[in-house]
């Protein structure tokens, strides 16, 4: 029997019957690939990942309210419009050449949309909360939430206080799962509340765009994350970062 609980630090611990298995301390021999595939399926496995989030499932079955929804864009806009920033403050704290030219193109993705064609992240942003009612005042005079703001403190602390390889390696937490997520919002507003296409731009560009920088975290992550204490570390705060995503979308009725 297999099941899973909070352990001493606060991540998943898997337990077989009686004999609990602490993923991280005690495989201490992982090689870098062999620990971004447990990673990835802890991932999967963690409760609070935003695929699974109440306030998503709603709209896919068309049961939250404009006014719910208004609230949940005004809130996940304030990271939105963080992101160029801290894109390019990633990219400045890279010391891998090879590296820095691909979080130059996620810098140019976010601020112009350049790989995929699209405007930047931040005006498709935008424009889907003008579709549902929101000026853009509104957006940027709005008051944080207790998460939202700490999430917020907390992309920008983590590149002053950790390598900038394990920042980039959580982002297989965070871009990794917005994927699935922006699909299914995306599609459940076009079909339960007749939204246009190019309305829900945003959505539909950040199921590839994320994919894509997703698969660079992976290779950062594979190519630096070769001791148990730098894996410990990714793996702490990957799944830090997860609880905050998750409580920013849990507004009022969620």
């Amino acid at each position: 029997m297999e099941f899973w609980s909070t352990g001493v630090l606060g991540f998943p611990t898997l337990h077989h019957s009686n004999h609990p298995i602490h993923l991280v301390e005690e495989e201490t021999n992982m090689t870098s690939q062999e620990f971004v595939s447990q990673l990835k399926k802890d991932i999967q496995a963690f409760p609070k990942i935003r695929i699974k989030h109440p306030f998503l499932k709603a709209v896919c079955n068309g049961t939250a309210t404009m006014d719910q929804i208004r609230a949940w864009a005004i809130q996940d806009y304030q990271f939105r419009a963080a992101v160029p920033r801290i894109a390019m403050m990633r990219y400045l704290a890279c010391t891998d050449p090879e590296i820095a030219q691909k979080l130059w193109g996620v810098v140019e993705e976010e601020t112009r949309g350049m790989d995929t064609g699209s405007a930047g992240h931040n005006e498709l942003a935008i424009r889907f909360a003008e579709s549902i009612g929101l000026s853009k005042k509104q957006l940027e005079n709005a008051e944080l939430r207790p998460s939202t703001a700490a999430h917020l403190y907390y992309v920008e602390l983590i590149i002053h206080t950790l390598p900038w390889f394990v920042v980039m390696s959580i982002q297989i937490g965070a871009e990794g799962t917005f994927g699935p997520a922006a699909a299914a919002l995306g599609n459940g507003l076009m079909q339960n509340y007749k939204m246009k296409p190019e309305d829900v731009r945003f959505f539909t560009v950040h199921t590839e765009a994320d994919e894509e920088h997703s698969s660079l975290a992976e290779e950062i992550a594979v190519r630096y994350l070769h001791s148990p204490h730098l894996q410990e570390q990714t793996r702490k705060h990957t799944f830090r970062r997860m609880e905050l995503l998750y409580d920013i979308w849990s507004i009022d009725g969620f």
